[in-house]
């Protein structure tokens, strides 16, 4: 069995493609596909006719127009056959996220040799001698909606005058999720238990009712008899339904773009959108990449989370407030999905400003007064961090993670925060995710 070839935009080098060589004018009237024995056809016919003009002789003229004629029915019967052929491609893996192994499916039916093409960082793709499929692997290295094709067709006549790529089949866009790693450092992430008498169930069958049975009491009603556990039992069994909480959780995320991309010192990144490039810098991808494992941790726990900027705008549409796993789960995947092409906002509070976050986020924390909140910060003032911690008097369960260039200069910010019995995470946003938390 042959080995599926894998191609990482990590390790790859964007100099690799020897398509780009030919100057741009050539390739924009795809001239680039006459070969060398093309040109010297087409040239050899343009220096006949000359010649004929100048000595008067027919034959050079008419030998001079076949050879121009010959080369230039070979460029266009080349050229007709650019999107003809029918090539299909499939996304084997659903959901990919950065670093993971995704496969795609490449299939042609026709007789044709049939090249990939890949995103810019890739390099070259891999080759198809259809008819047939081909199935190979891509590893991409940063987040965002990558496009695949379209396919290129080896393309050539029996002459030897034409020879080339052209594009044949649709292009396929792929959502890439931001990383996510194991966050070994941080081993208590998504452990914490609701405090009082709140408690979570884990049933999948209620939403807002943990159903347990117990012996039968006097005085029970014959309706909440539970035959089927009675029988086990060898004795009366009664159902008894508990009314539970929701095990809620609310992580805050920074996608204000000065807090992420204010300092020259900051790696500044082109993230691939549907329609067009946007930016980012490296900080804010180890932000993204540190709340998505975060939330997937407590997904996993069953908490339910809401995600939210600092102006308490919703990063996601969430599901109705629900007990169930598979609800919690749900919730961390729309928002996992939505890492793909979610940007940064230029619409941002003001950095002057020692109020951090909206009126309407700051209402909704007051609700957080016992269940976890998680705060992913790009900048903090020492102004800002002052205001911040006015909230640990009702906001009891709180854990902050700045991720700045310096983080030695933030120690008046560190001070102010040292109080309020949060958990603060004072991190370099320089290092990348696996340095930070990878083991």
């Amino acid at each position: 069995m042959e080995k599926i070839p894998r191609f990482d935009s990590r390790n790859a080098l964007s100099w690799v493609r020897s398509q780009s060589s030919s100057p741009a004018v050539l390739r924009r009237l795809r001239l680039e596909l006459l070969t060398v024995r093309g040109w010297c056809t087409l040239g050899a016919g343009v220096l006949l006719v000359f010649l004929a003009h100048l000595l008067g002789r027919h034959e050079l003229m008419a030998l001079g127009i076949s050879l121009i004629v010959l080369a230039v029915v070979s460029w266009f019967f080349t050229l007709s056959l650019r999107g003809r052929t029918r090539v299909q491609r499939r996304l084997l893996s659903t959901n990919p996220s950065v670093g993971e192994v995704c496969k795609v499916q490449l299939h042609c039916s026709e007789q044709a040799m049939i090249q990939e093409q890949l995103p810019e960082s890739f390099g070259p793709g891999p080759v198809l001698d259809s008819p047939g499929d081909l199935e190979y692997e891509l590893i991409f290295g940063t987040r965002g909606i990558h496009q695949l094709g379209p396919a290129q067709q080896v393309v050539s006549d029996s002459l030897g005058l034409v020879k080339g790529l052209v594009n044949t089949g649709e292009t396929l866009d792929v959502p890439v999720r931001s990383e996510l790693i194991d966050l070994h450092r941080f081993a208590s992430l998504g452990e914490q238990l609701l405090t009082g008498d709140a408690r979570h169930s884990r049933s999948t069958t209620a939403d807002y009712y943990d159903v347990a049975i117990r012996d039968y009491q006097q005085g029970d009603s014959i309706r909440q008899v539970h035959w089927k556990a009675s029988a086990r039992q060898g004795k009366l069994m009664v159902r008894q339904e508990n009314n539970v909480a929701t095990a809620q959780a609310l992580l805050i995320l920074d996608t204000t773009f000065e807090h992420w991309c204010h300092s020259g010192v900051d790696l500044r990144l082109s993230i691939p959108g549907r329609n067009e490039d946007f930016p980012s810098s490296r900080r804010f991808e180890t932000a993204l990449c540190l709340a998505s494992s975060i939330g997937s941790r407590y997904a996993s726990s069953g908490y339910q989370l809401s995600f939210r900027d600092l102006s308490g705008t919703p990063l996601i549409e969430q599901h109705q407030q629900a007990t169930s796993d598979v609800i919690a789960q749900s919730n961390f995947d729309l928002f996992h999905a939505a890492t793909a092409d979610l940007s940064l906002n230029n619409d941002g509070i003001d950095a002057t400003s020692s109020e951090l976050f909206s009126d309407q986020l700051h209402k909704e924390l007051l609700a957080f007064r016992d269940e976890p909140v998680i705060m992913i910060l790009g900048e903090l003032t020492v102004g800002q961090a002052r205001r911040l911690a006015t909230l640990a008097r009702t906001v009891r369960h709180a854990e902050i993670f700045l991720l700045v260039a310096h983080p030695e200069r933030y120690d008046a910010v560190h001070q102010e925060l040292a109080g309020t019995g949060w958990k603060v995470h004072l991190l370099s946003g320089s290092l990348g995710a696996e340095q930070m938390w990878g083991a």
